[in-house]
């Protein structure tokens, strides 16, 4: 795929389709996770606030081709995540063409996904094409369905059997027979979806990639993860930064490993605390695992480490995201953890008057709730604190 710039036309066109209102489709949910990731550079946000305020300005679309170009330039990973979504062209991975010969005679249906003509593979041996012959000389009663490169008798090989009679029947009725040859292959191709066998490296109704072939979606990026804390714009007004957003991969100074037996599958952390009077403060923590299972036993882990001190009294909340509950310590701690998916979120007070202050806690665990879900299911978190939670 080299840099990606073969995909700038494309996400350019998605985001102003976006910027436009025109939503709905596989490219409006990628379209959005590039919107979010060019907010996080200074040329990006820039040429996005243009595009929203804008959208039918000539000089839009020069300003997010730079900036997008910009950032597939500098984050190579993600113009590869972006070769595997709806974004990389008509001829991607969200397109599936069928063919009859002749490249394996009359009597084969060729299925593929993905740009035709890929120069990286040849026609023989693009990982991303079925076949469907019927009738090798040697056994007209057999179906094979291959995938990927020639291999008779390769893991890749699936061959379906007739009788003996029922396929001289079959071949005196028509042979080459293509209709017949078509529905057989769609016959197998369902068969292959139930079983969730995948064409090439794709899975063939999850055309956007391996981060988005699930709900769950756990953010790697620690600078992808600061757009799940809340800013000014998105609290009550009032509240100011006290401490700047910090982010790092694993675990550091700022939140350390919460899986002691599991630290590698802590992937990624992002703080930051604000102020709304001198003695109200709030400390945003968001944490990605690599599973539900693995935060849902931080949650567990975090708590206990709480009950343990011994000074711990359980506070009652709403239920908040999949998992939460909340803690005071004596008159100047209280936490409200709360989980989402494979992310752990902590909004905490440390401070005189925390407990009395604990009531605070909860909204805002909630709008930080509502960001991380956003993020989780692929989105742009743009939630804001609303007087009603």
């Amino acid at each position: 795929m080299g840099d990606g710039r073969e995909l700038v036309p494309g996400v350019v066109e998605a985001l102003l389709r976006l910027a436009r209102g025109e939503t709905g489709g596989a490219r409006q949910a990628v379209a959005e996770v590039v919107r979010a990731r060019l907010r996080l550079m200074p040329e990006g946000a820039r040429a996005v606030a243009v595009a929203e305020a804008a959208p039918g300005d000539p000089r839009v679309r020069g300003a997010l081709t730079a900036a997008v170009v910009q950032l597939l330039a500098t984050d190579p990973g993600f113009a590869q995540y972006l070769g595997t979504t709806a974004l990389a062209g008509p001829g991607g991975p969200s397109t599936v063409q069928l063919r009859t010969g002749p490249a394996g005679g009359p009597a084969t249906v060729q299925l593929r996904t993905g740009p035709a003509g890929d120069p990286a593979t040849g026609p023989d041996g693009d990982p991303a094409t079925v076949q469907l012959r019927t009738g090798a000389e040697a056994d007209p009663a057999t179906v094979q369905l291959r995938t990927g490169p020639e291999s008779p008798s390769g893991p890749s090989t699936v061959q379906l059997r007739v009788g003996p009679a029922a396929g001289a029947r079959a071949l005196a009725a028509g042979r080459g027979n293509t209709a017949l040859i078509v529905a057989l292959a769609l016959v197998l191709i369902a068969a292959l979806v139930a079983l969730g066998i995948n064409l090439g490296s794709r899975p063939l109704l999850h055309p956007t990639g391996p981060d988005f072939a699930h709900a769950a979606r756990a953010v790697r990026d620690p600078a992808q993860l600061q757009g799940v804390l809340p800013d000014g714009a998105s609290l009550p007004g009032g509240w100011q930064v006290a401490a700047a957003p910090r982010s790092g991969t694993g675990s550091g100074a700022e939140v350390p490993c919460l899986l002691p037996d599991a630290c590698d599958q802590q992937l990624a952390y992002a703080t930051v605390t604000f102020r709304a009077v001198p003695v109200q403060a709030a400390r945003f923590t968001v944490v990605t695992f690599a599973s539900a299972d693995a935060a849902d036993r931080a949650f567990d882990g975090s708590l206990a480490q709480v009950d343990g001190t011994g000074d711990a009294t359980t506070v009652t909340v709403p239920s908040i995201g999949d998992r939460s509950a909340a803690r005071t310590r004596g008159a100047s701690t209280a936490e409200v953890l709360v989980r989402v998916g494979p992310t752990l979120l902590s909004v905490r007070d440390d401070g005189p008057g925390a407990a009395a202050a604990a009531p605070v806690l909860p909204p805002l665990a909630r709008l930080l709730a509502e960001r991380a879900q956003q993020a989780v299911d692929g989105r742009s978190p743009d939630a804001v604190f609303r007087s009603g939670d």
